[in-house]
């Protein structure tokens, strides 16, 4: 028993102190003008594992996963103009996802020789117009993480 001590020590002392961390995500902040809806969104993830999807707004389809890789994906669309949401922080997608993130956010890509790493969080918001629909950037900027252990009751 006293020969496995120090290995104990070791591997306690090698867990960063800050990760993994389960967080509650909301998608926020879309810019939006007086007469757009947001019909639907698609996020790649990295490092992140889907725990669960906390809630799925009325008239919508989300779908959530990884693979057994780091990257995943979070996507949602709704059924009809109805139901696409006509504010840039719609209260549905508040708290709606709980995840793990396996290390601190990564806001861009990063390259090198070695390969590359993409961002945690990256995708689109297809926004319907006057004009038609259009895509519109996500990044870690549209993404809001408040640490939580479980889901929220509704």
């Amino acid at each position: 028993m006293r020969r496995y001590l120090p290995l104990a020590i070791l591997a306690i002392g090698a867990a960063p102190v800050d990760h993994p961390r389960t967080y509650l995500l909301s998608i926020s902040t879309i810019p939006l003008r007086d007469t757009e809806s947001v019909e639907a969104f698609s996020l790649e993830t990295w490092g992140v594992e889907f725990r669960s999807v906390c809630s799925i707004p009325s008239g919508w389809r989300i779908k959530a996963g990884s693979s057994v890789t780091p990257n995943g994906a979070l996507e949602g669309n709704g059924s009809q103009g109805a139901t696409w949401f006509n504010t840039g922080s719609p209260r549905q997608l508040r708290d709606f996802v709980l995840v793990t993130l396996y290390a601190p956010v990564q806001r861009a890509d990063i390259v090198s020789r070695t390969g590359e790493v993409p961002a945690t969080f990256k995708g689109t918001a297809t926004i319907s117009t006057d004009d038609g629909d259009v895509e519109r950037d996500l990044s870690y900027k549209n993404i809001t993480l408040r640490p939580a252990s479980h889901c929220p009751s509704r």
